[in-house]
């Protein structure tokens, strides 16, 4: 077993995690609460922060948080974070993209055996693009354990991957007890996807640590303006736009430098852009960025450029306006929603479009008309908290635990009505086979013949925790 550290970057982190009557109450009843992602640390993005931030929360509140996800290189067994979060790194075969392969069978020894071993008693999965999210939400509706799922995307419903993304969606979320959204129009567009009951589906949004976030007050002014730019480097993120706004601008604005920050495989677009036009020392490319660093990259510039082609939410809009930038993005998906007007300028995902609203912000910048770093910050903060966050999402699984997870034959009944005669009996038929494969597991190794762990979070946590003022006093007094 290999134990690690990871000091907190988010509002519940141990440094200030002390429960105050403002910031939390005592919770209707805790929870064994089990995350399921392919996307977790070292990885780094919205879903993998999300998670993160998410779970110190409910442990703050008192909940049992552990996390499952697949193996990163060396990085394989049991892992403890800040206030004894757990994380599984399972071995299982990455497939594309940093999600598993499936055969909705095969991760069922490991993910049952975890599931007993932690006392689980629910099993909260996030995003559609996990497959090892589908497989826990598969598997812990056999084991008869209640189930949450987020979406933190946006799907269409005309190419070949959609349609296929959306009857695999259709066929996982169409018996799980509820399901999270991070926006209105993320809602609409997971209820429309998987024709499921709006009822069964609350929208809860993204946060943003404001601690982390914070403008550089000390920061002196130039005529140099920096464009920031932080995202994964594909072409959702609509890095084939970004490509032709850095060479339009750069002719335009010689004072313009843009900084780059994330990796992906659009990533060679933006080099021979910089090669052909010889902008070596207007564009840098930063590569990766540990969630530590964003902040002193965001702080760089006056400007946060986001050109998604589909956002759910944007987590990284709302880190750029903490930081005291002016925002300008894509209106698709979920981002009108996300921030004020004054702080957001929208356009069309068109590089004349966004051209325009860059050239908007710089005049506003020489103009002095922007507002100001620290109005937009404490503006911003009061807007998205994760201690918000975790109370709603509390209130989500308070109301699963009181239902009853489907038995076998409703569940294959609505396996066939739901998801169509074909679809239906394949994916009945997988239920019916993972069903004898428990028998078979139980059989071999029965639940009480599991181990049961040690809690390290939750109201039996044995794990040291770090929000407790009472022993600094001691030894003030003992000093006296």
């Amino acid at each position: 077993m290999v134990h690690s550290r990871r000091e907190g970057s988010g509002t519940c982190s141990h440094r200030n995690s002390v429960r105050t009557p403002e910031t939390a109450h005592a919770p209707l009843r805790t929870h064994s609460i089990c995350m399921v992602s392919d996307f977790f640390y070292p990885n780094m993005g919205g879903v993998e922060s999300h998670i993160y931030q998410l779970s110190q929360c409910l442990i703050e509140r008192g909940h049992k948080v552990i996390i499952v996800t697949h193996a990163y290189r060396d990085r394989k067994g049991i892992r403890y974070l800040t206030n004894g979060l757990k994380v599984y790194y399972l071995p299982l075969q990455v497939m594309y993209n940093q999600s598993t392969a499936t055969t909705l069978l095969h991760s069922l020894p490991l993910l049952r055996y975890i599931f007993v071993r932690e006392r689980v008693s629910v099993v909260h999965s996030h995003s559609s693009f996990s497959a090892m999210a589908h497989d826990a939400l598969f598997h812990a509706k056999t084991l008869g354990l209640h189930t949450v799922f987020t979406d933190h995307s946006l799907f269409g419903f005309a190419d070949v991957s959609s349609v296929l993304t959306n009857k695999l969606l259709t066929v996982s979320l169409c018996d799980t007890n509820h399901i999270i959204c991070v926006s209105y129009t993320s809602k609409e567009n997971t209820v429309l996807r998987a024709a499921l009951d709006p009822q069964i589906v609350s929208v809860i949004p993204n946060a943003v640590d404001p601690t982390d976030f914070t403008p550089d007050l000390q920061k002196e002014k130039t005529n140099k303006i920096t464009i920031v730019v932080v995202s994964r480097l594909v072409y959702r993120k609509g890095v084939d736009l970004l490509g032709g706004i850095i060479h339009e601008l750069c002719q335009k604005y010689p004072e313009l430098h843009f900084l780059i920050g994330g990796e992906g495989p659009k990533r060679i677009i933006l080099e021979e852009v910089r090669e052909r036009y010889q902008l070596h020392d207007r564009v840098r490319l930063l590569g990766a960025l540990e969630h530590h660093q964003v902040r002193d990259v965001l702080v760089e510039g006056e400007i946060f450029l986001n050109t998604s082609l589909t956002e759910a939410f944007c987590m990284a809009i709302v880190e750029a306006a903490s930081c005291g930038l002016q925002v300008v993005t894509t209106r698709v998906g979920g981002i009108p929603e996300v921030l004020p007007d004054n702080f957001i300028i929208l356009c069309e995902p068109s590089v004349r479009s966004l051209c325009t609203g860059l050239e908007k912000a710089i005049h506003q910048l020489r103009a002095g008309t922007l507002p100001n770093p620290e109005t937009i910050h404490n503006t911003v903060k009061t807007f998205y908290t994760w201690r918000n966050v975790a109370e709603r999402t509390e209130r989500v699984y308070d109301r699963v635990s009181k239902e009853t997870v489907l038995p076998m034959n409703e569940r294959l009944e609505r396996l066939v009505n739901h998801c169509g005669g074909v679809t239906g009996l394949i994916f009945a038929l997988f239920v019916i086979i993972s069903f004898l494969f428990l028998v078979f597991l139980r059989w071999t190794t029965p639940d009480y013949l599991i181990d049961v762990a040690v809690d390290a979070s939750g109201p039996n946590a044995a794990w040291p925790q770090h929000n407790c003022r009472k022993k600094p006093r001691k030894k003030l007094t003992m000093k006296k």
